[in-house]
């Protein structure tokens, strides 16, 4: 027994000449294993923010679906519309795997800065920006949200805080009016003489002159999503964008282009073609449209179906997999590009501009035809077919499919969008056009919006509840604040 008492009282001494030397007796409570900040370059963080962001926006099958771009096979339940949870994985993916690890770059790039302030300065107004491009997509996905570094001081802005675990929601359209205030400011702290993150930039390779066109292009895309809630705003602000310059062809373009080997290959391609998966074949919603104008892009989006043609699936219900297209090889591909942002997308939104009276360089039937040109060459389509296409009667402007000149640009800019899911659905819901199919047996109404993750009400029911509150409930069938149809 004293021989034990001797061996502990041994240890004890040890333990505190082992503290004593210590100059922080804390850092006992401190884990040897775990990351600790500024241990690891911002540029990493900045590199799997923007890796993170790019996945999600371009896996999402369930905004693909809701789009009606493909159809289910065995369960139908999100094509039927019933949505449970929905909302749950986007919303931690972009918080905790993007918007988080943003934060943490900005942070490390700006404790420890290097002997380059200009090119410091264009690194952090480049994560500025994609992180004012995270929360847009945010806000159209689910209306008032936590935010976090507004420039209106206003706002409450604790989204990031992690000594606020309970952050309170601001005011969606309050967020929008601050994000453009945000993009301006990271523009104008953009310097082209000076380089930036380089290779750790997964999209343009640190090339700043790129960054500010991606930042104008953004605006535009913001500023025409505010079109029927705010015209005046929406008009002044898409001028100034296209004034400071905007996309103007496909090597323009936003994204990620991933790598022939795991683990840095398409995510669509792991989740569809590694993981043979098959959930999911082409819908009869965008297959009957690009049948009903001979469209070239049919086998650039689809596999042929069983019988030597093209088909698609009854959307919101039950589909043999074998019998219908798929998606096609240009889709599912190791290196297909993950898209954030794109001249298509861009043309469309000016040949809307055009349409609604805005002054941006050109008519609404010229940039209607540059989007869908330049959609048709992205997917390996050839300018002839783009030509034989235009003249389609069903497809030239003059007679094109639709009522007014704003129907005939969302049906054409619906089937742009293929595998945009995200921008698809978002369209949608702001033109109401071209029409979709109801499922057979409906289990729900057209989601208008994702409802907020279960975790917000276990975890910070106060504002879970002033917030459902403030837009009218927490419902699929909410509009977000600039869907006035």
């Amino acid at each position: 027994m004293k021989k034990l008492i001797k061996t502990l009282q041994a240890a004890v001494l040890l333990l505190i000449v082992a503290t004593s030397c210590s100059d922080d007796i804390t850092s006992i409570n401190s884990n040897p294993k775990a990351y600790q900040t500024g241990s690891v370059p911002g540029e990493t963080f900045f590199s799997n923010a923007t890796r993170n962001l790019t996945d999600a926006v371009t896996y999402g099958f369930t905004f693909k679906l809701m789009a009606q771009q493909f159809a289910e096979t065995t369960y139908f339940s999100t094509t039927a519309y019933n949505l449970v949870d929905v909302g749950s994985g986007f919303w931690v993916s972009m918080y905790r795997d993007v918007l988080l690890d943003y934060k943490e770059a900005k942070t490390i790039i700006t404790s420890k800065p290097s002997l380059y302030p200009a090119v410091d300065q264009n690194k952090l107004a480049i994560i500025e920006i994609m992180e004012v491009y995270t929360y847009s997509i945010m806000v159209n996905t689910f209306g008032n949200i936590p935010y976090s570094g507004a420039a209106n001081t206003g706002l409450k802005s604790q989204a990031l805080n992690p000594d606020n675990l309970t952050p309170a929601y601001d005011e969606a359209a309050a967020i929008y009016d601050d994000l453009f205030a945000r993009l301006d400011k990271a523009v104008s702290q953009l310097s082209t003489s000076a380089e930036s993150f380089g290779n750790a930039d997964l999209i343009y390779k640190g090339n700043v002159a790129s960054w500010i066109k991606f930042a104008n292009t953004l605006k535009l895309r913001m500023a025409m999503t505010l079109a029927d809630v705010n015209p005046a705003k929406s008009k002044t602000l898409a001028e100034a964008a296209v004034t400071a310059g905007v996309f103007k062809a496909n090597s323009d373009n936003a994204a990620l282009v991933y790598l022939a080997t795991t683990p840095n290959t398409n995510p669509i391609w792991v989740g569809l073609i590694q993981s043979s998966r098959e959930d999911y074949v082409a819908s009869n919603t965008m297959m009957d449209m690009l049948k009903a104008s001979n469209d070239p892009r049919i086998p650039l989006y689809y596999t042929k179906d069983n019988a030597g043609g093209y088909s698609g699936g009854i959307y919101g219900r039950s589909n043999a997999f074998i019998t219908y297209s798929k998606a096609g090889a240009a889709m599912t591909a190791t290196t297909t590009p993950g898209v954030l942002l794109s001249y298509d997308e861009t043309a469309f939104y000016l040949a809307e501009a055009a349409a609604r009276g805005y002054s941006v360089g050109g008519t609404a039937e010229s940039f209607y035809n540059a989007g869908i040109t330049s959609s048709i060459l992205y997917w390996g389509g050839t300018a002839a077919a783009a030509t034989t296409y235009l003249a389609e009667p069903t497809v030239a402007f003059a007679t094109a499919i639709g009522a007014t000149p704003l129907q005939k640009i969302a049906r054409q800019k619906y089937l742009a969008l293929f595998n945009r899911g995200l921008e698809a659905w978002t369209e949608y819901r702001r033109f109401d056009f071209p029409t979709f199919n109801a499922p057979p047996i409906p289990q729900g109404d057209f989601p208008l919006r994702y409802t907020y993750p279960n975790s917000e009400q276990n975890a910070n029911i106060a504002n879970y509840t002033t917030a459902a509150s403030a837009i009218g409930g927490d419902k699929l069938t909410t509009k977000v604040f600039w869907d006035t149809k």
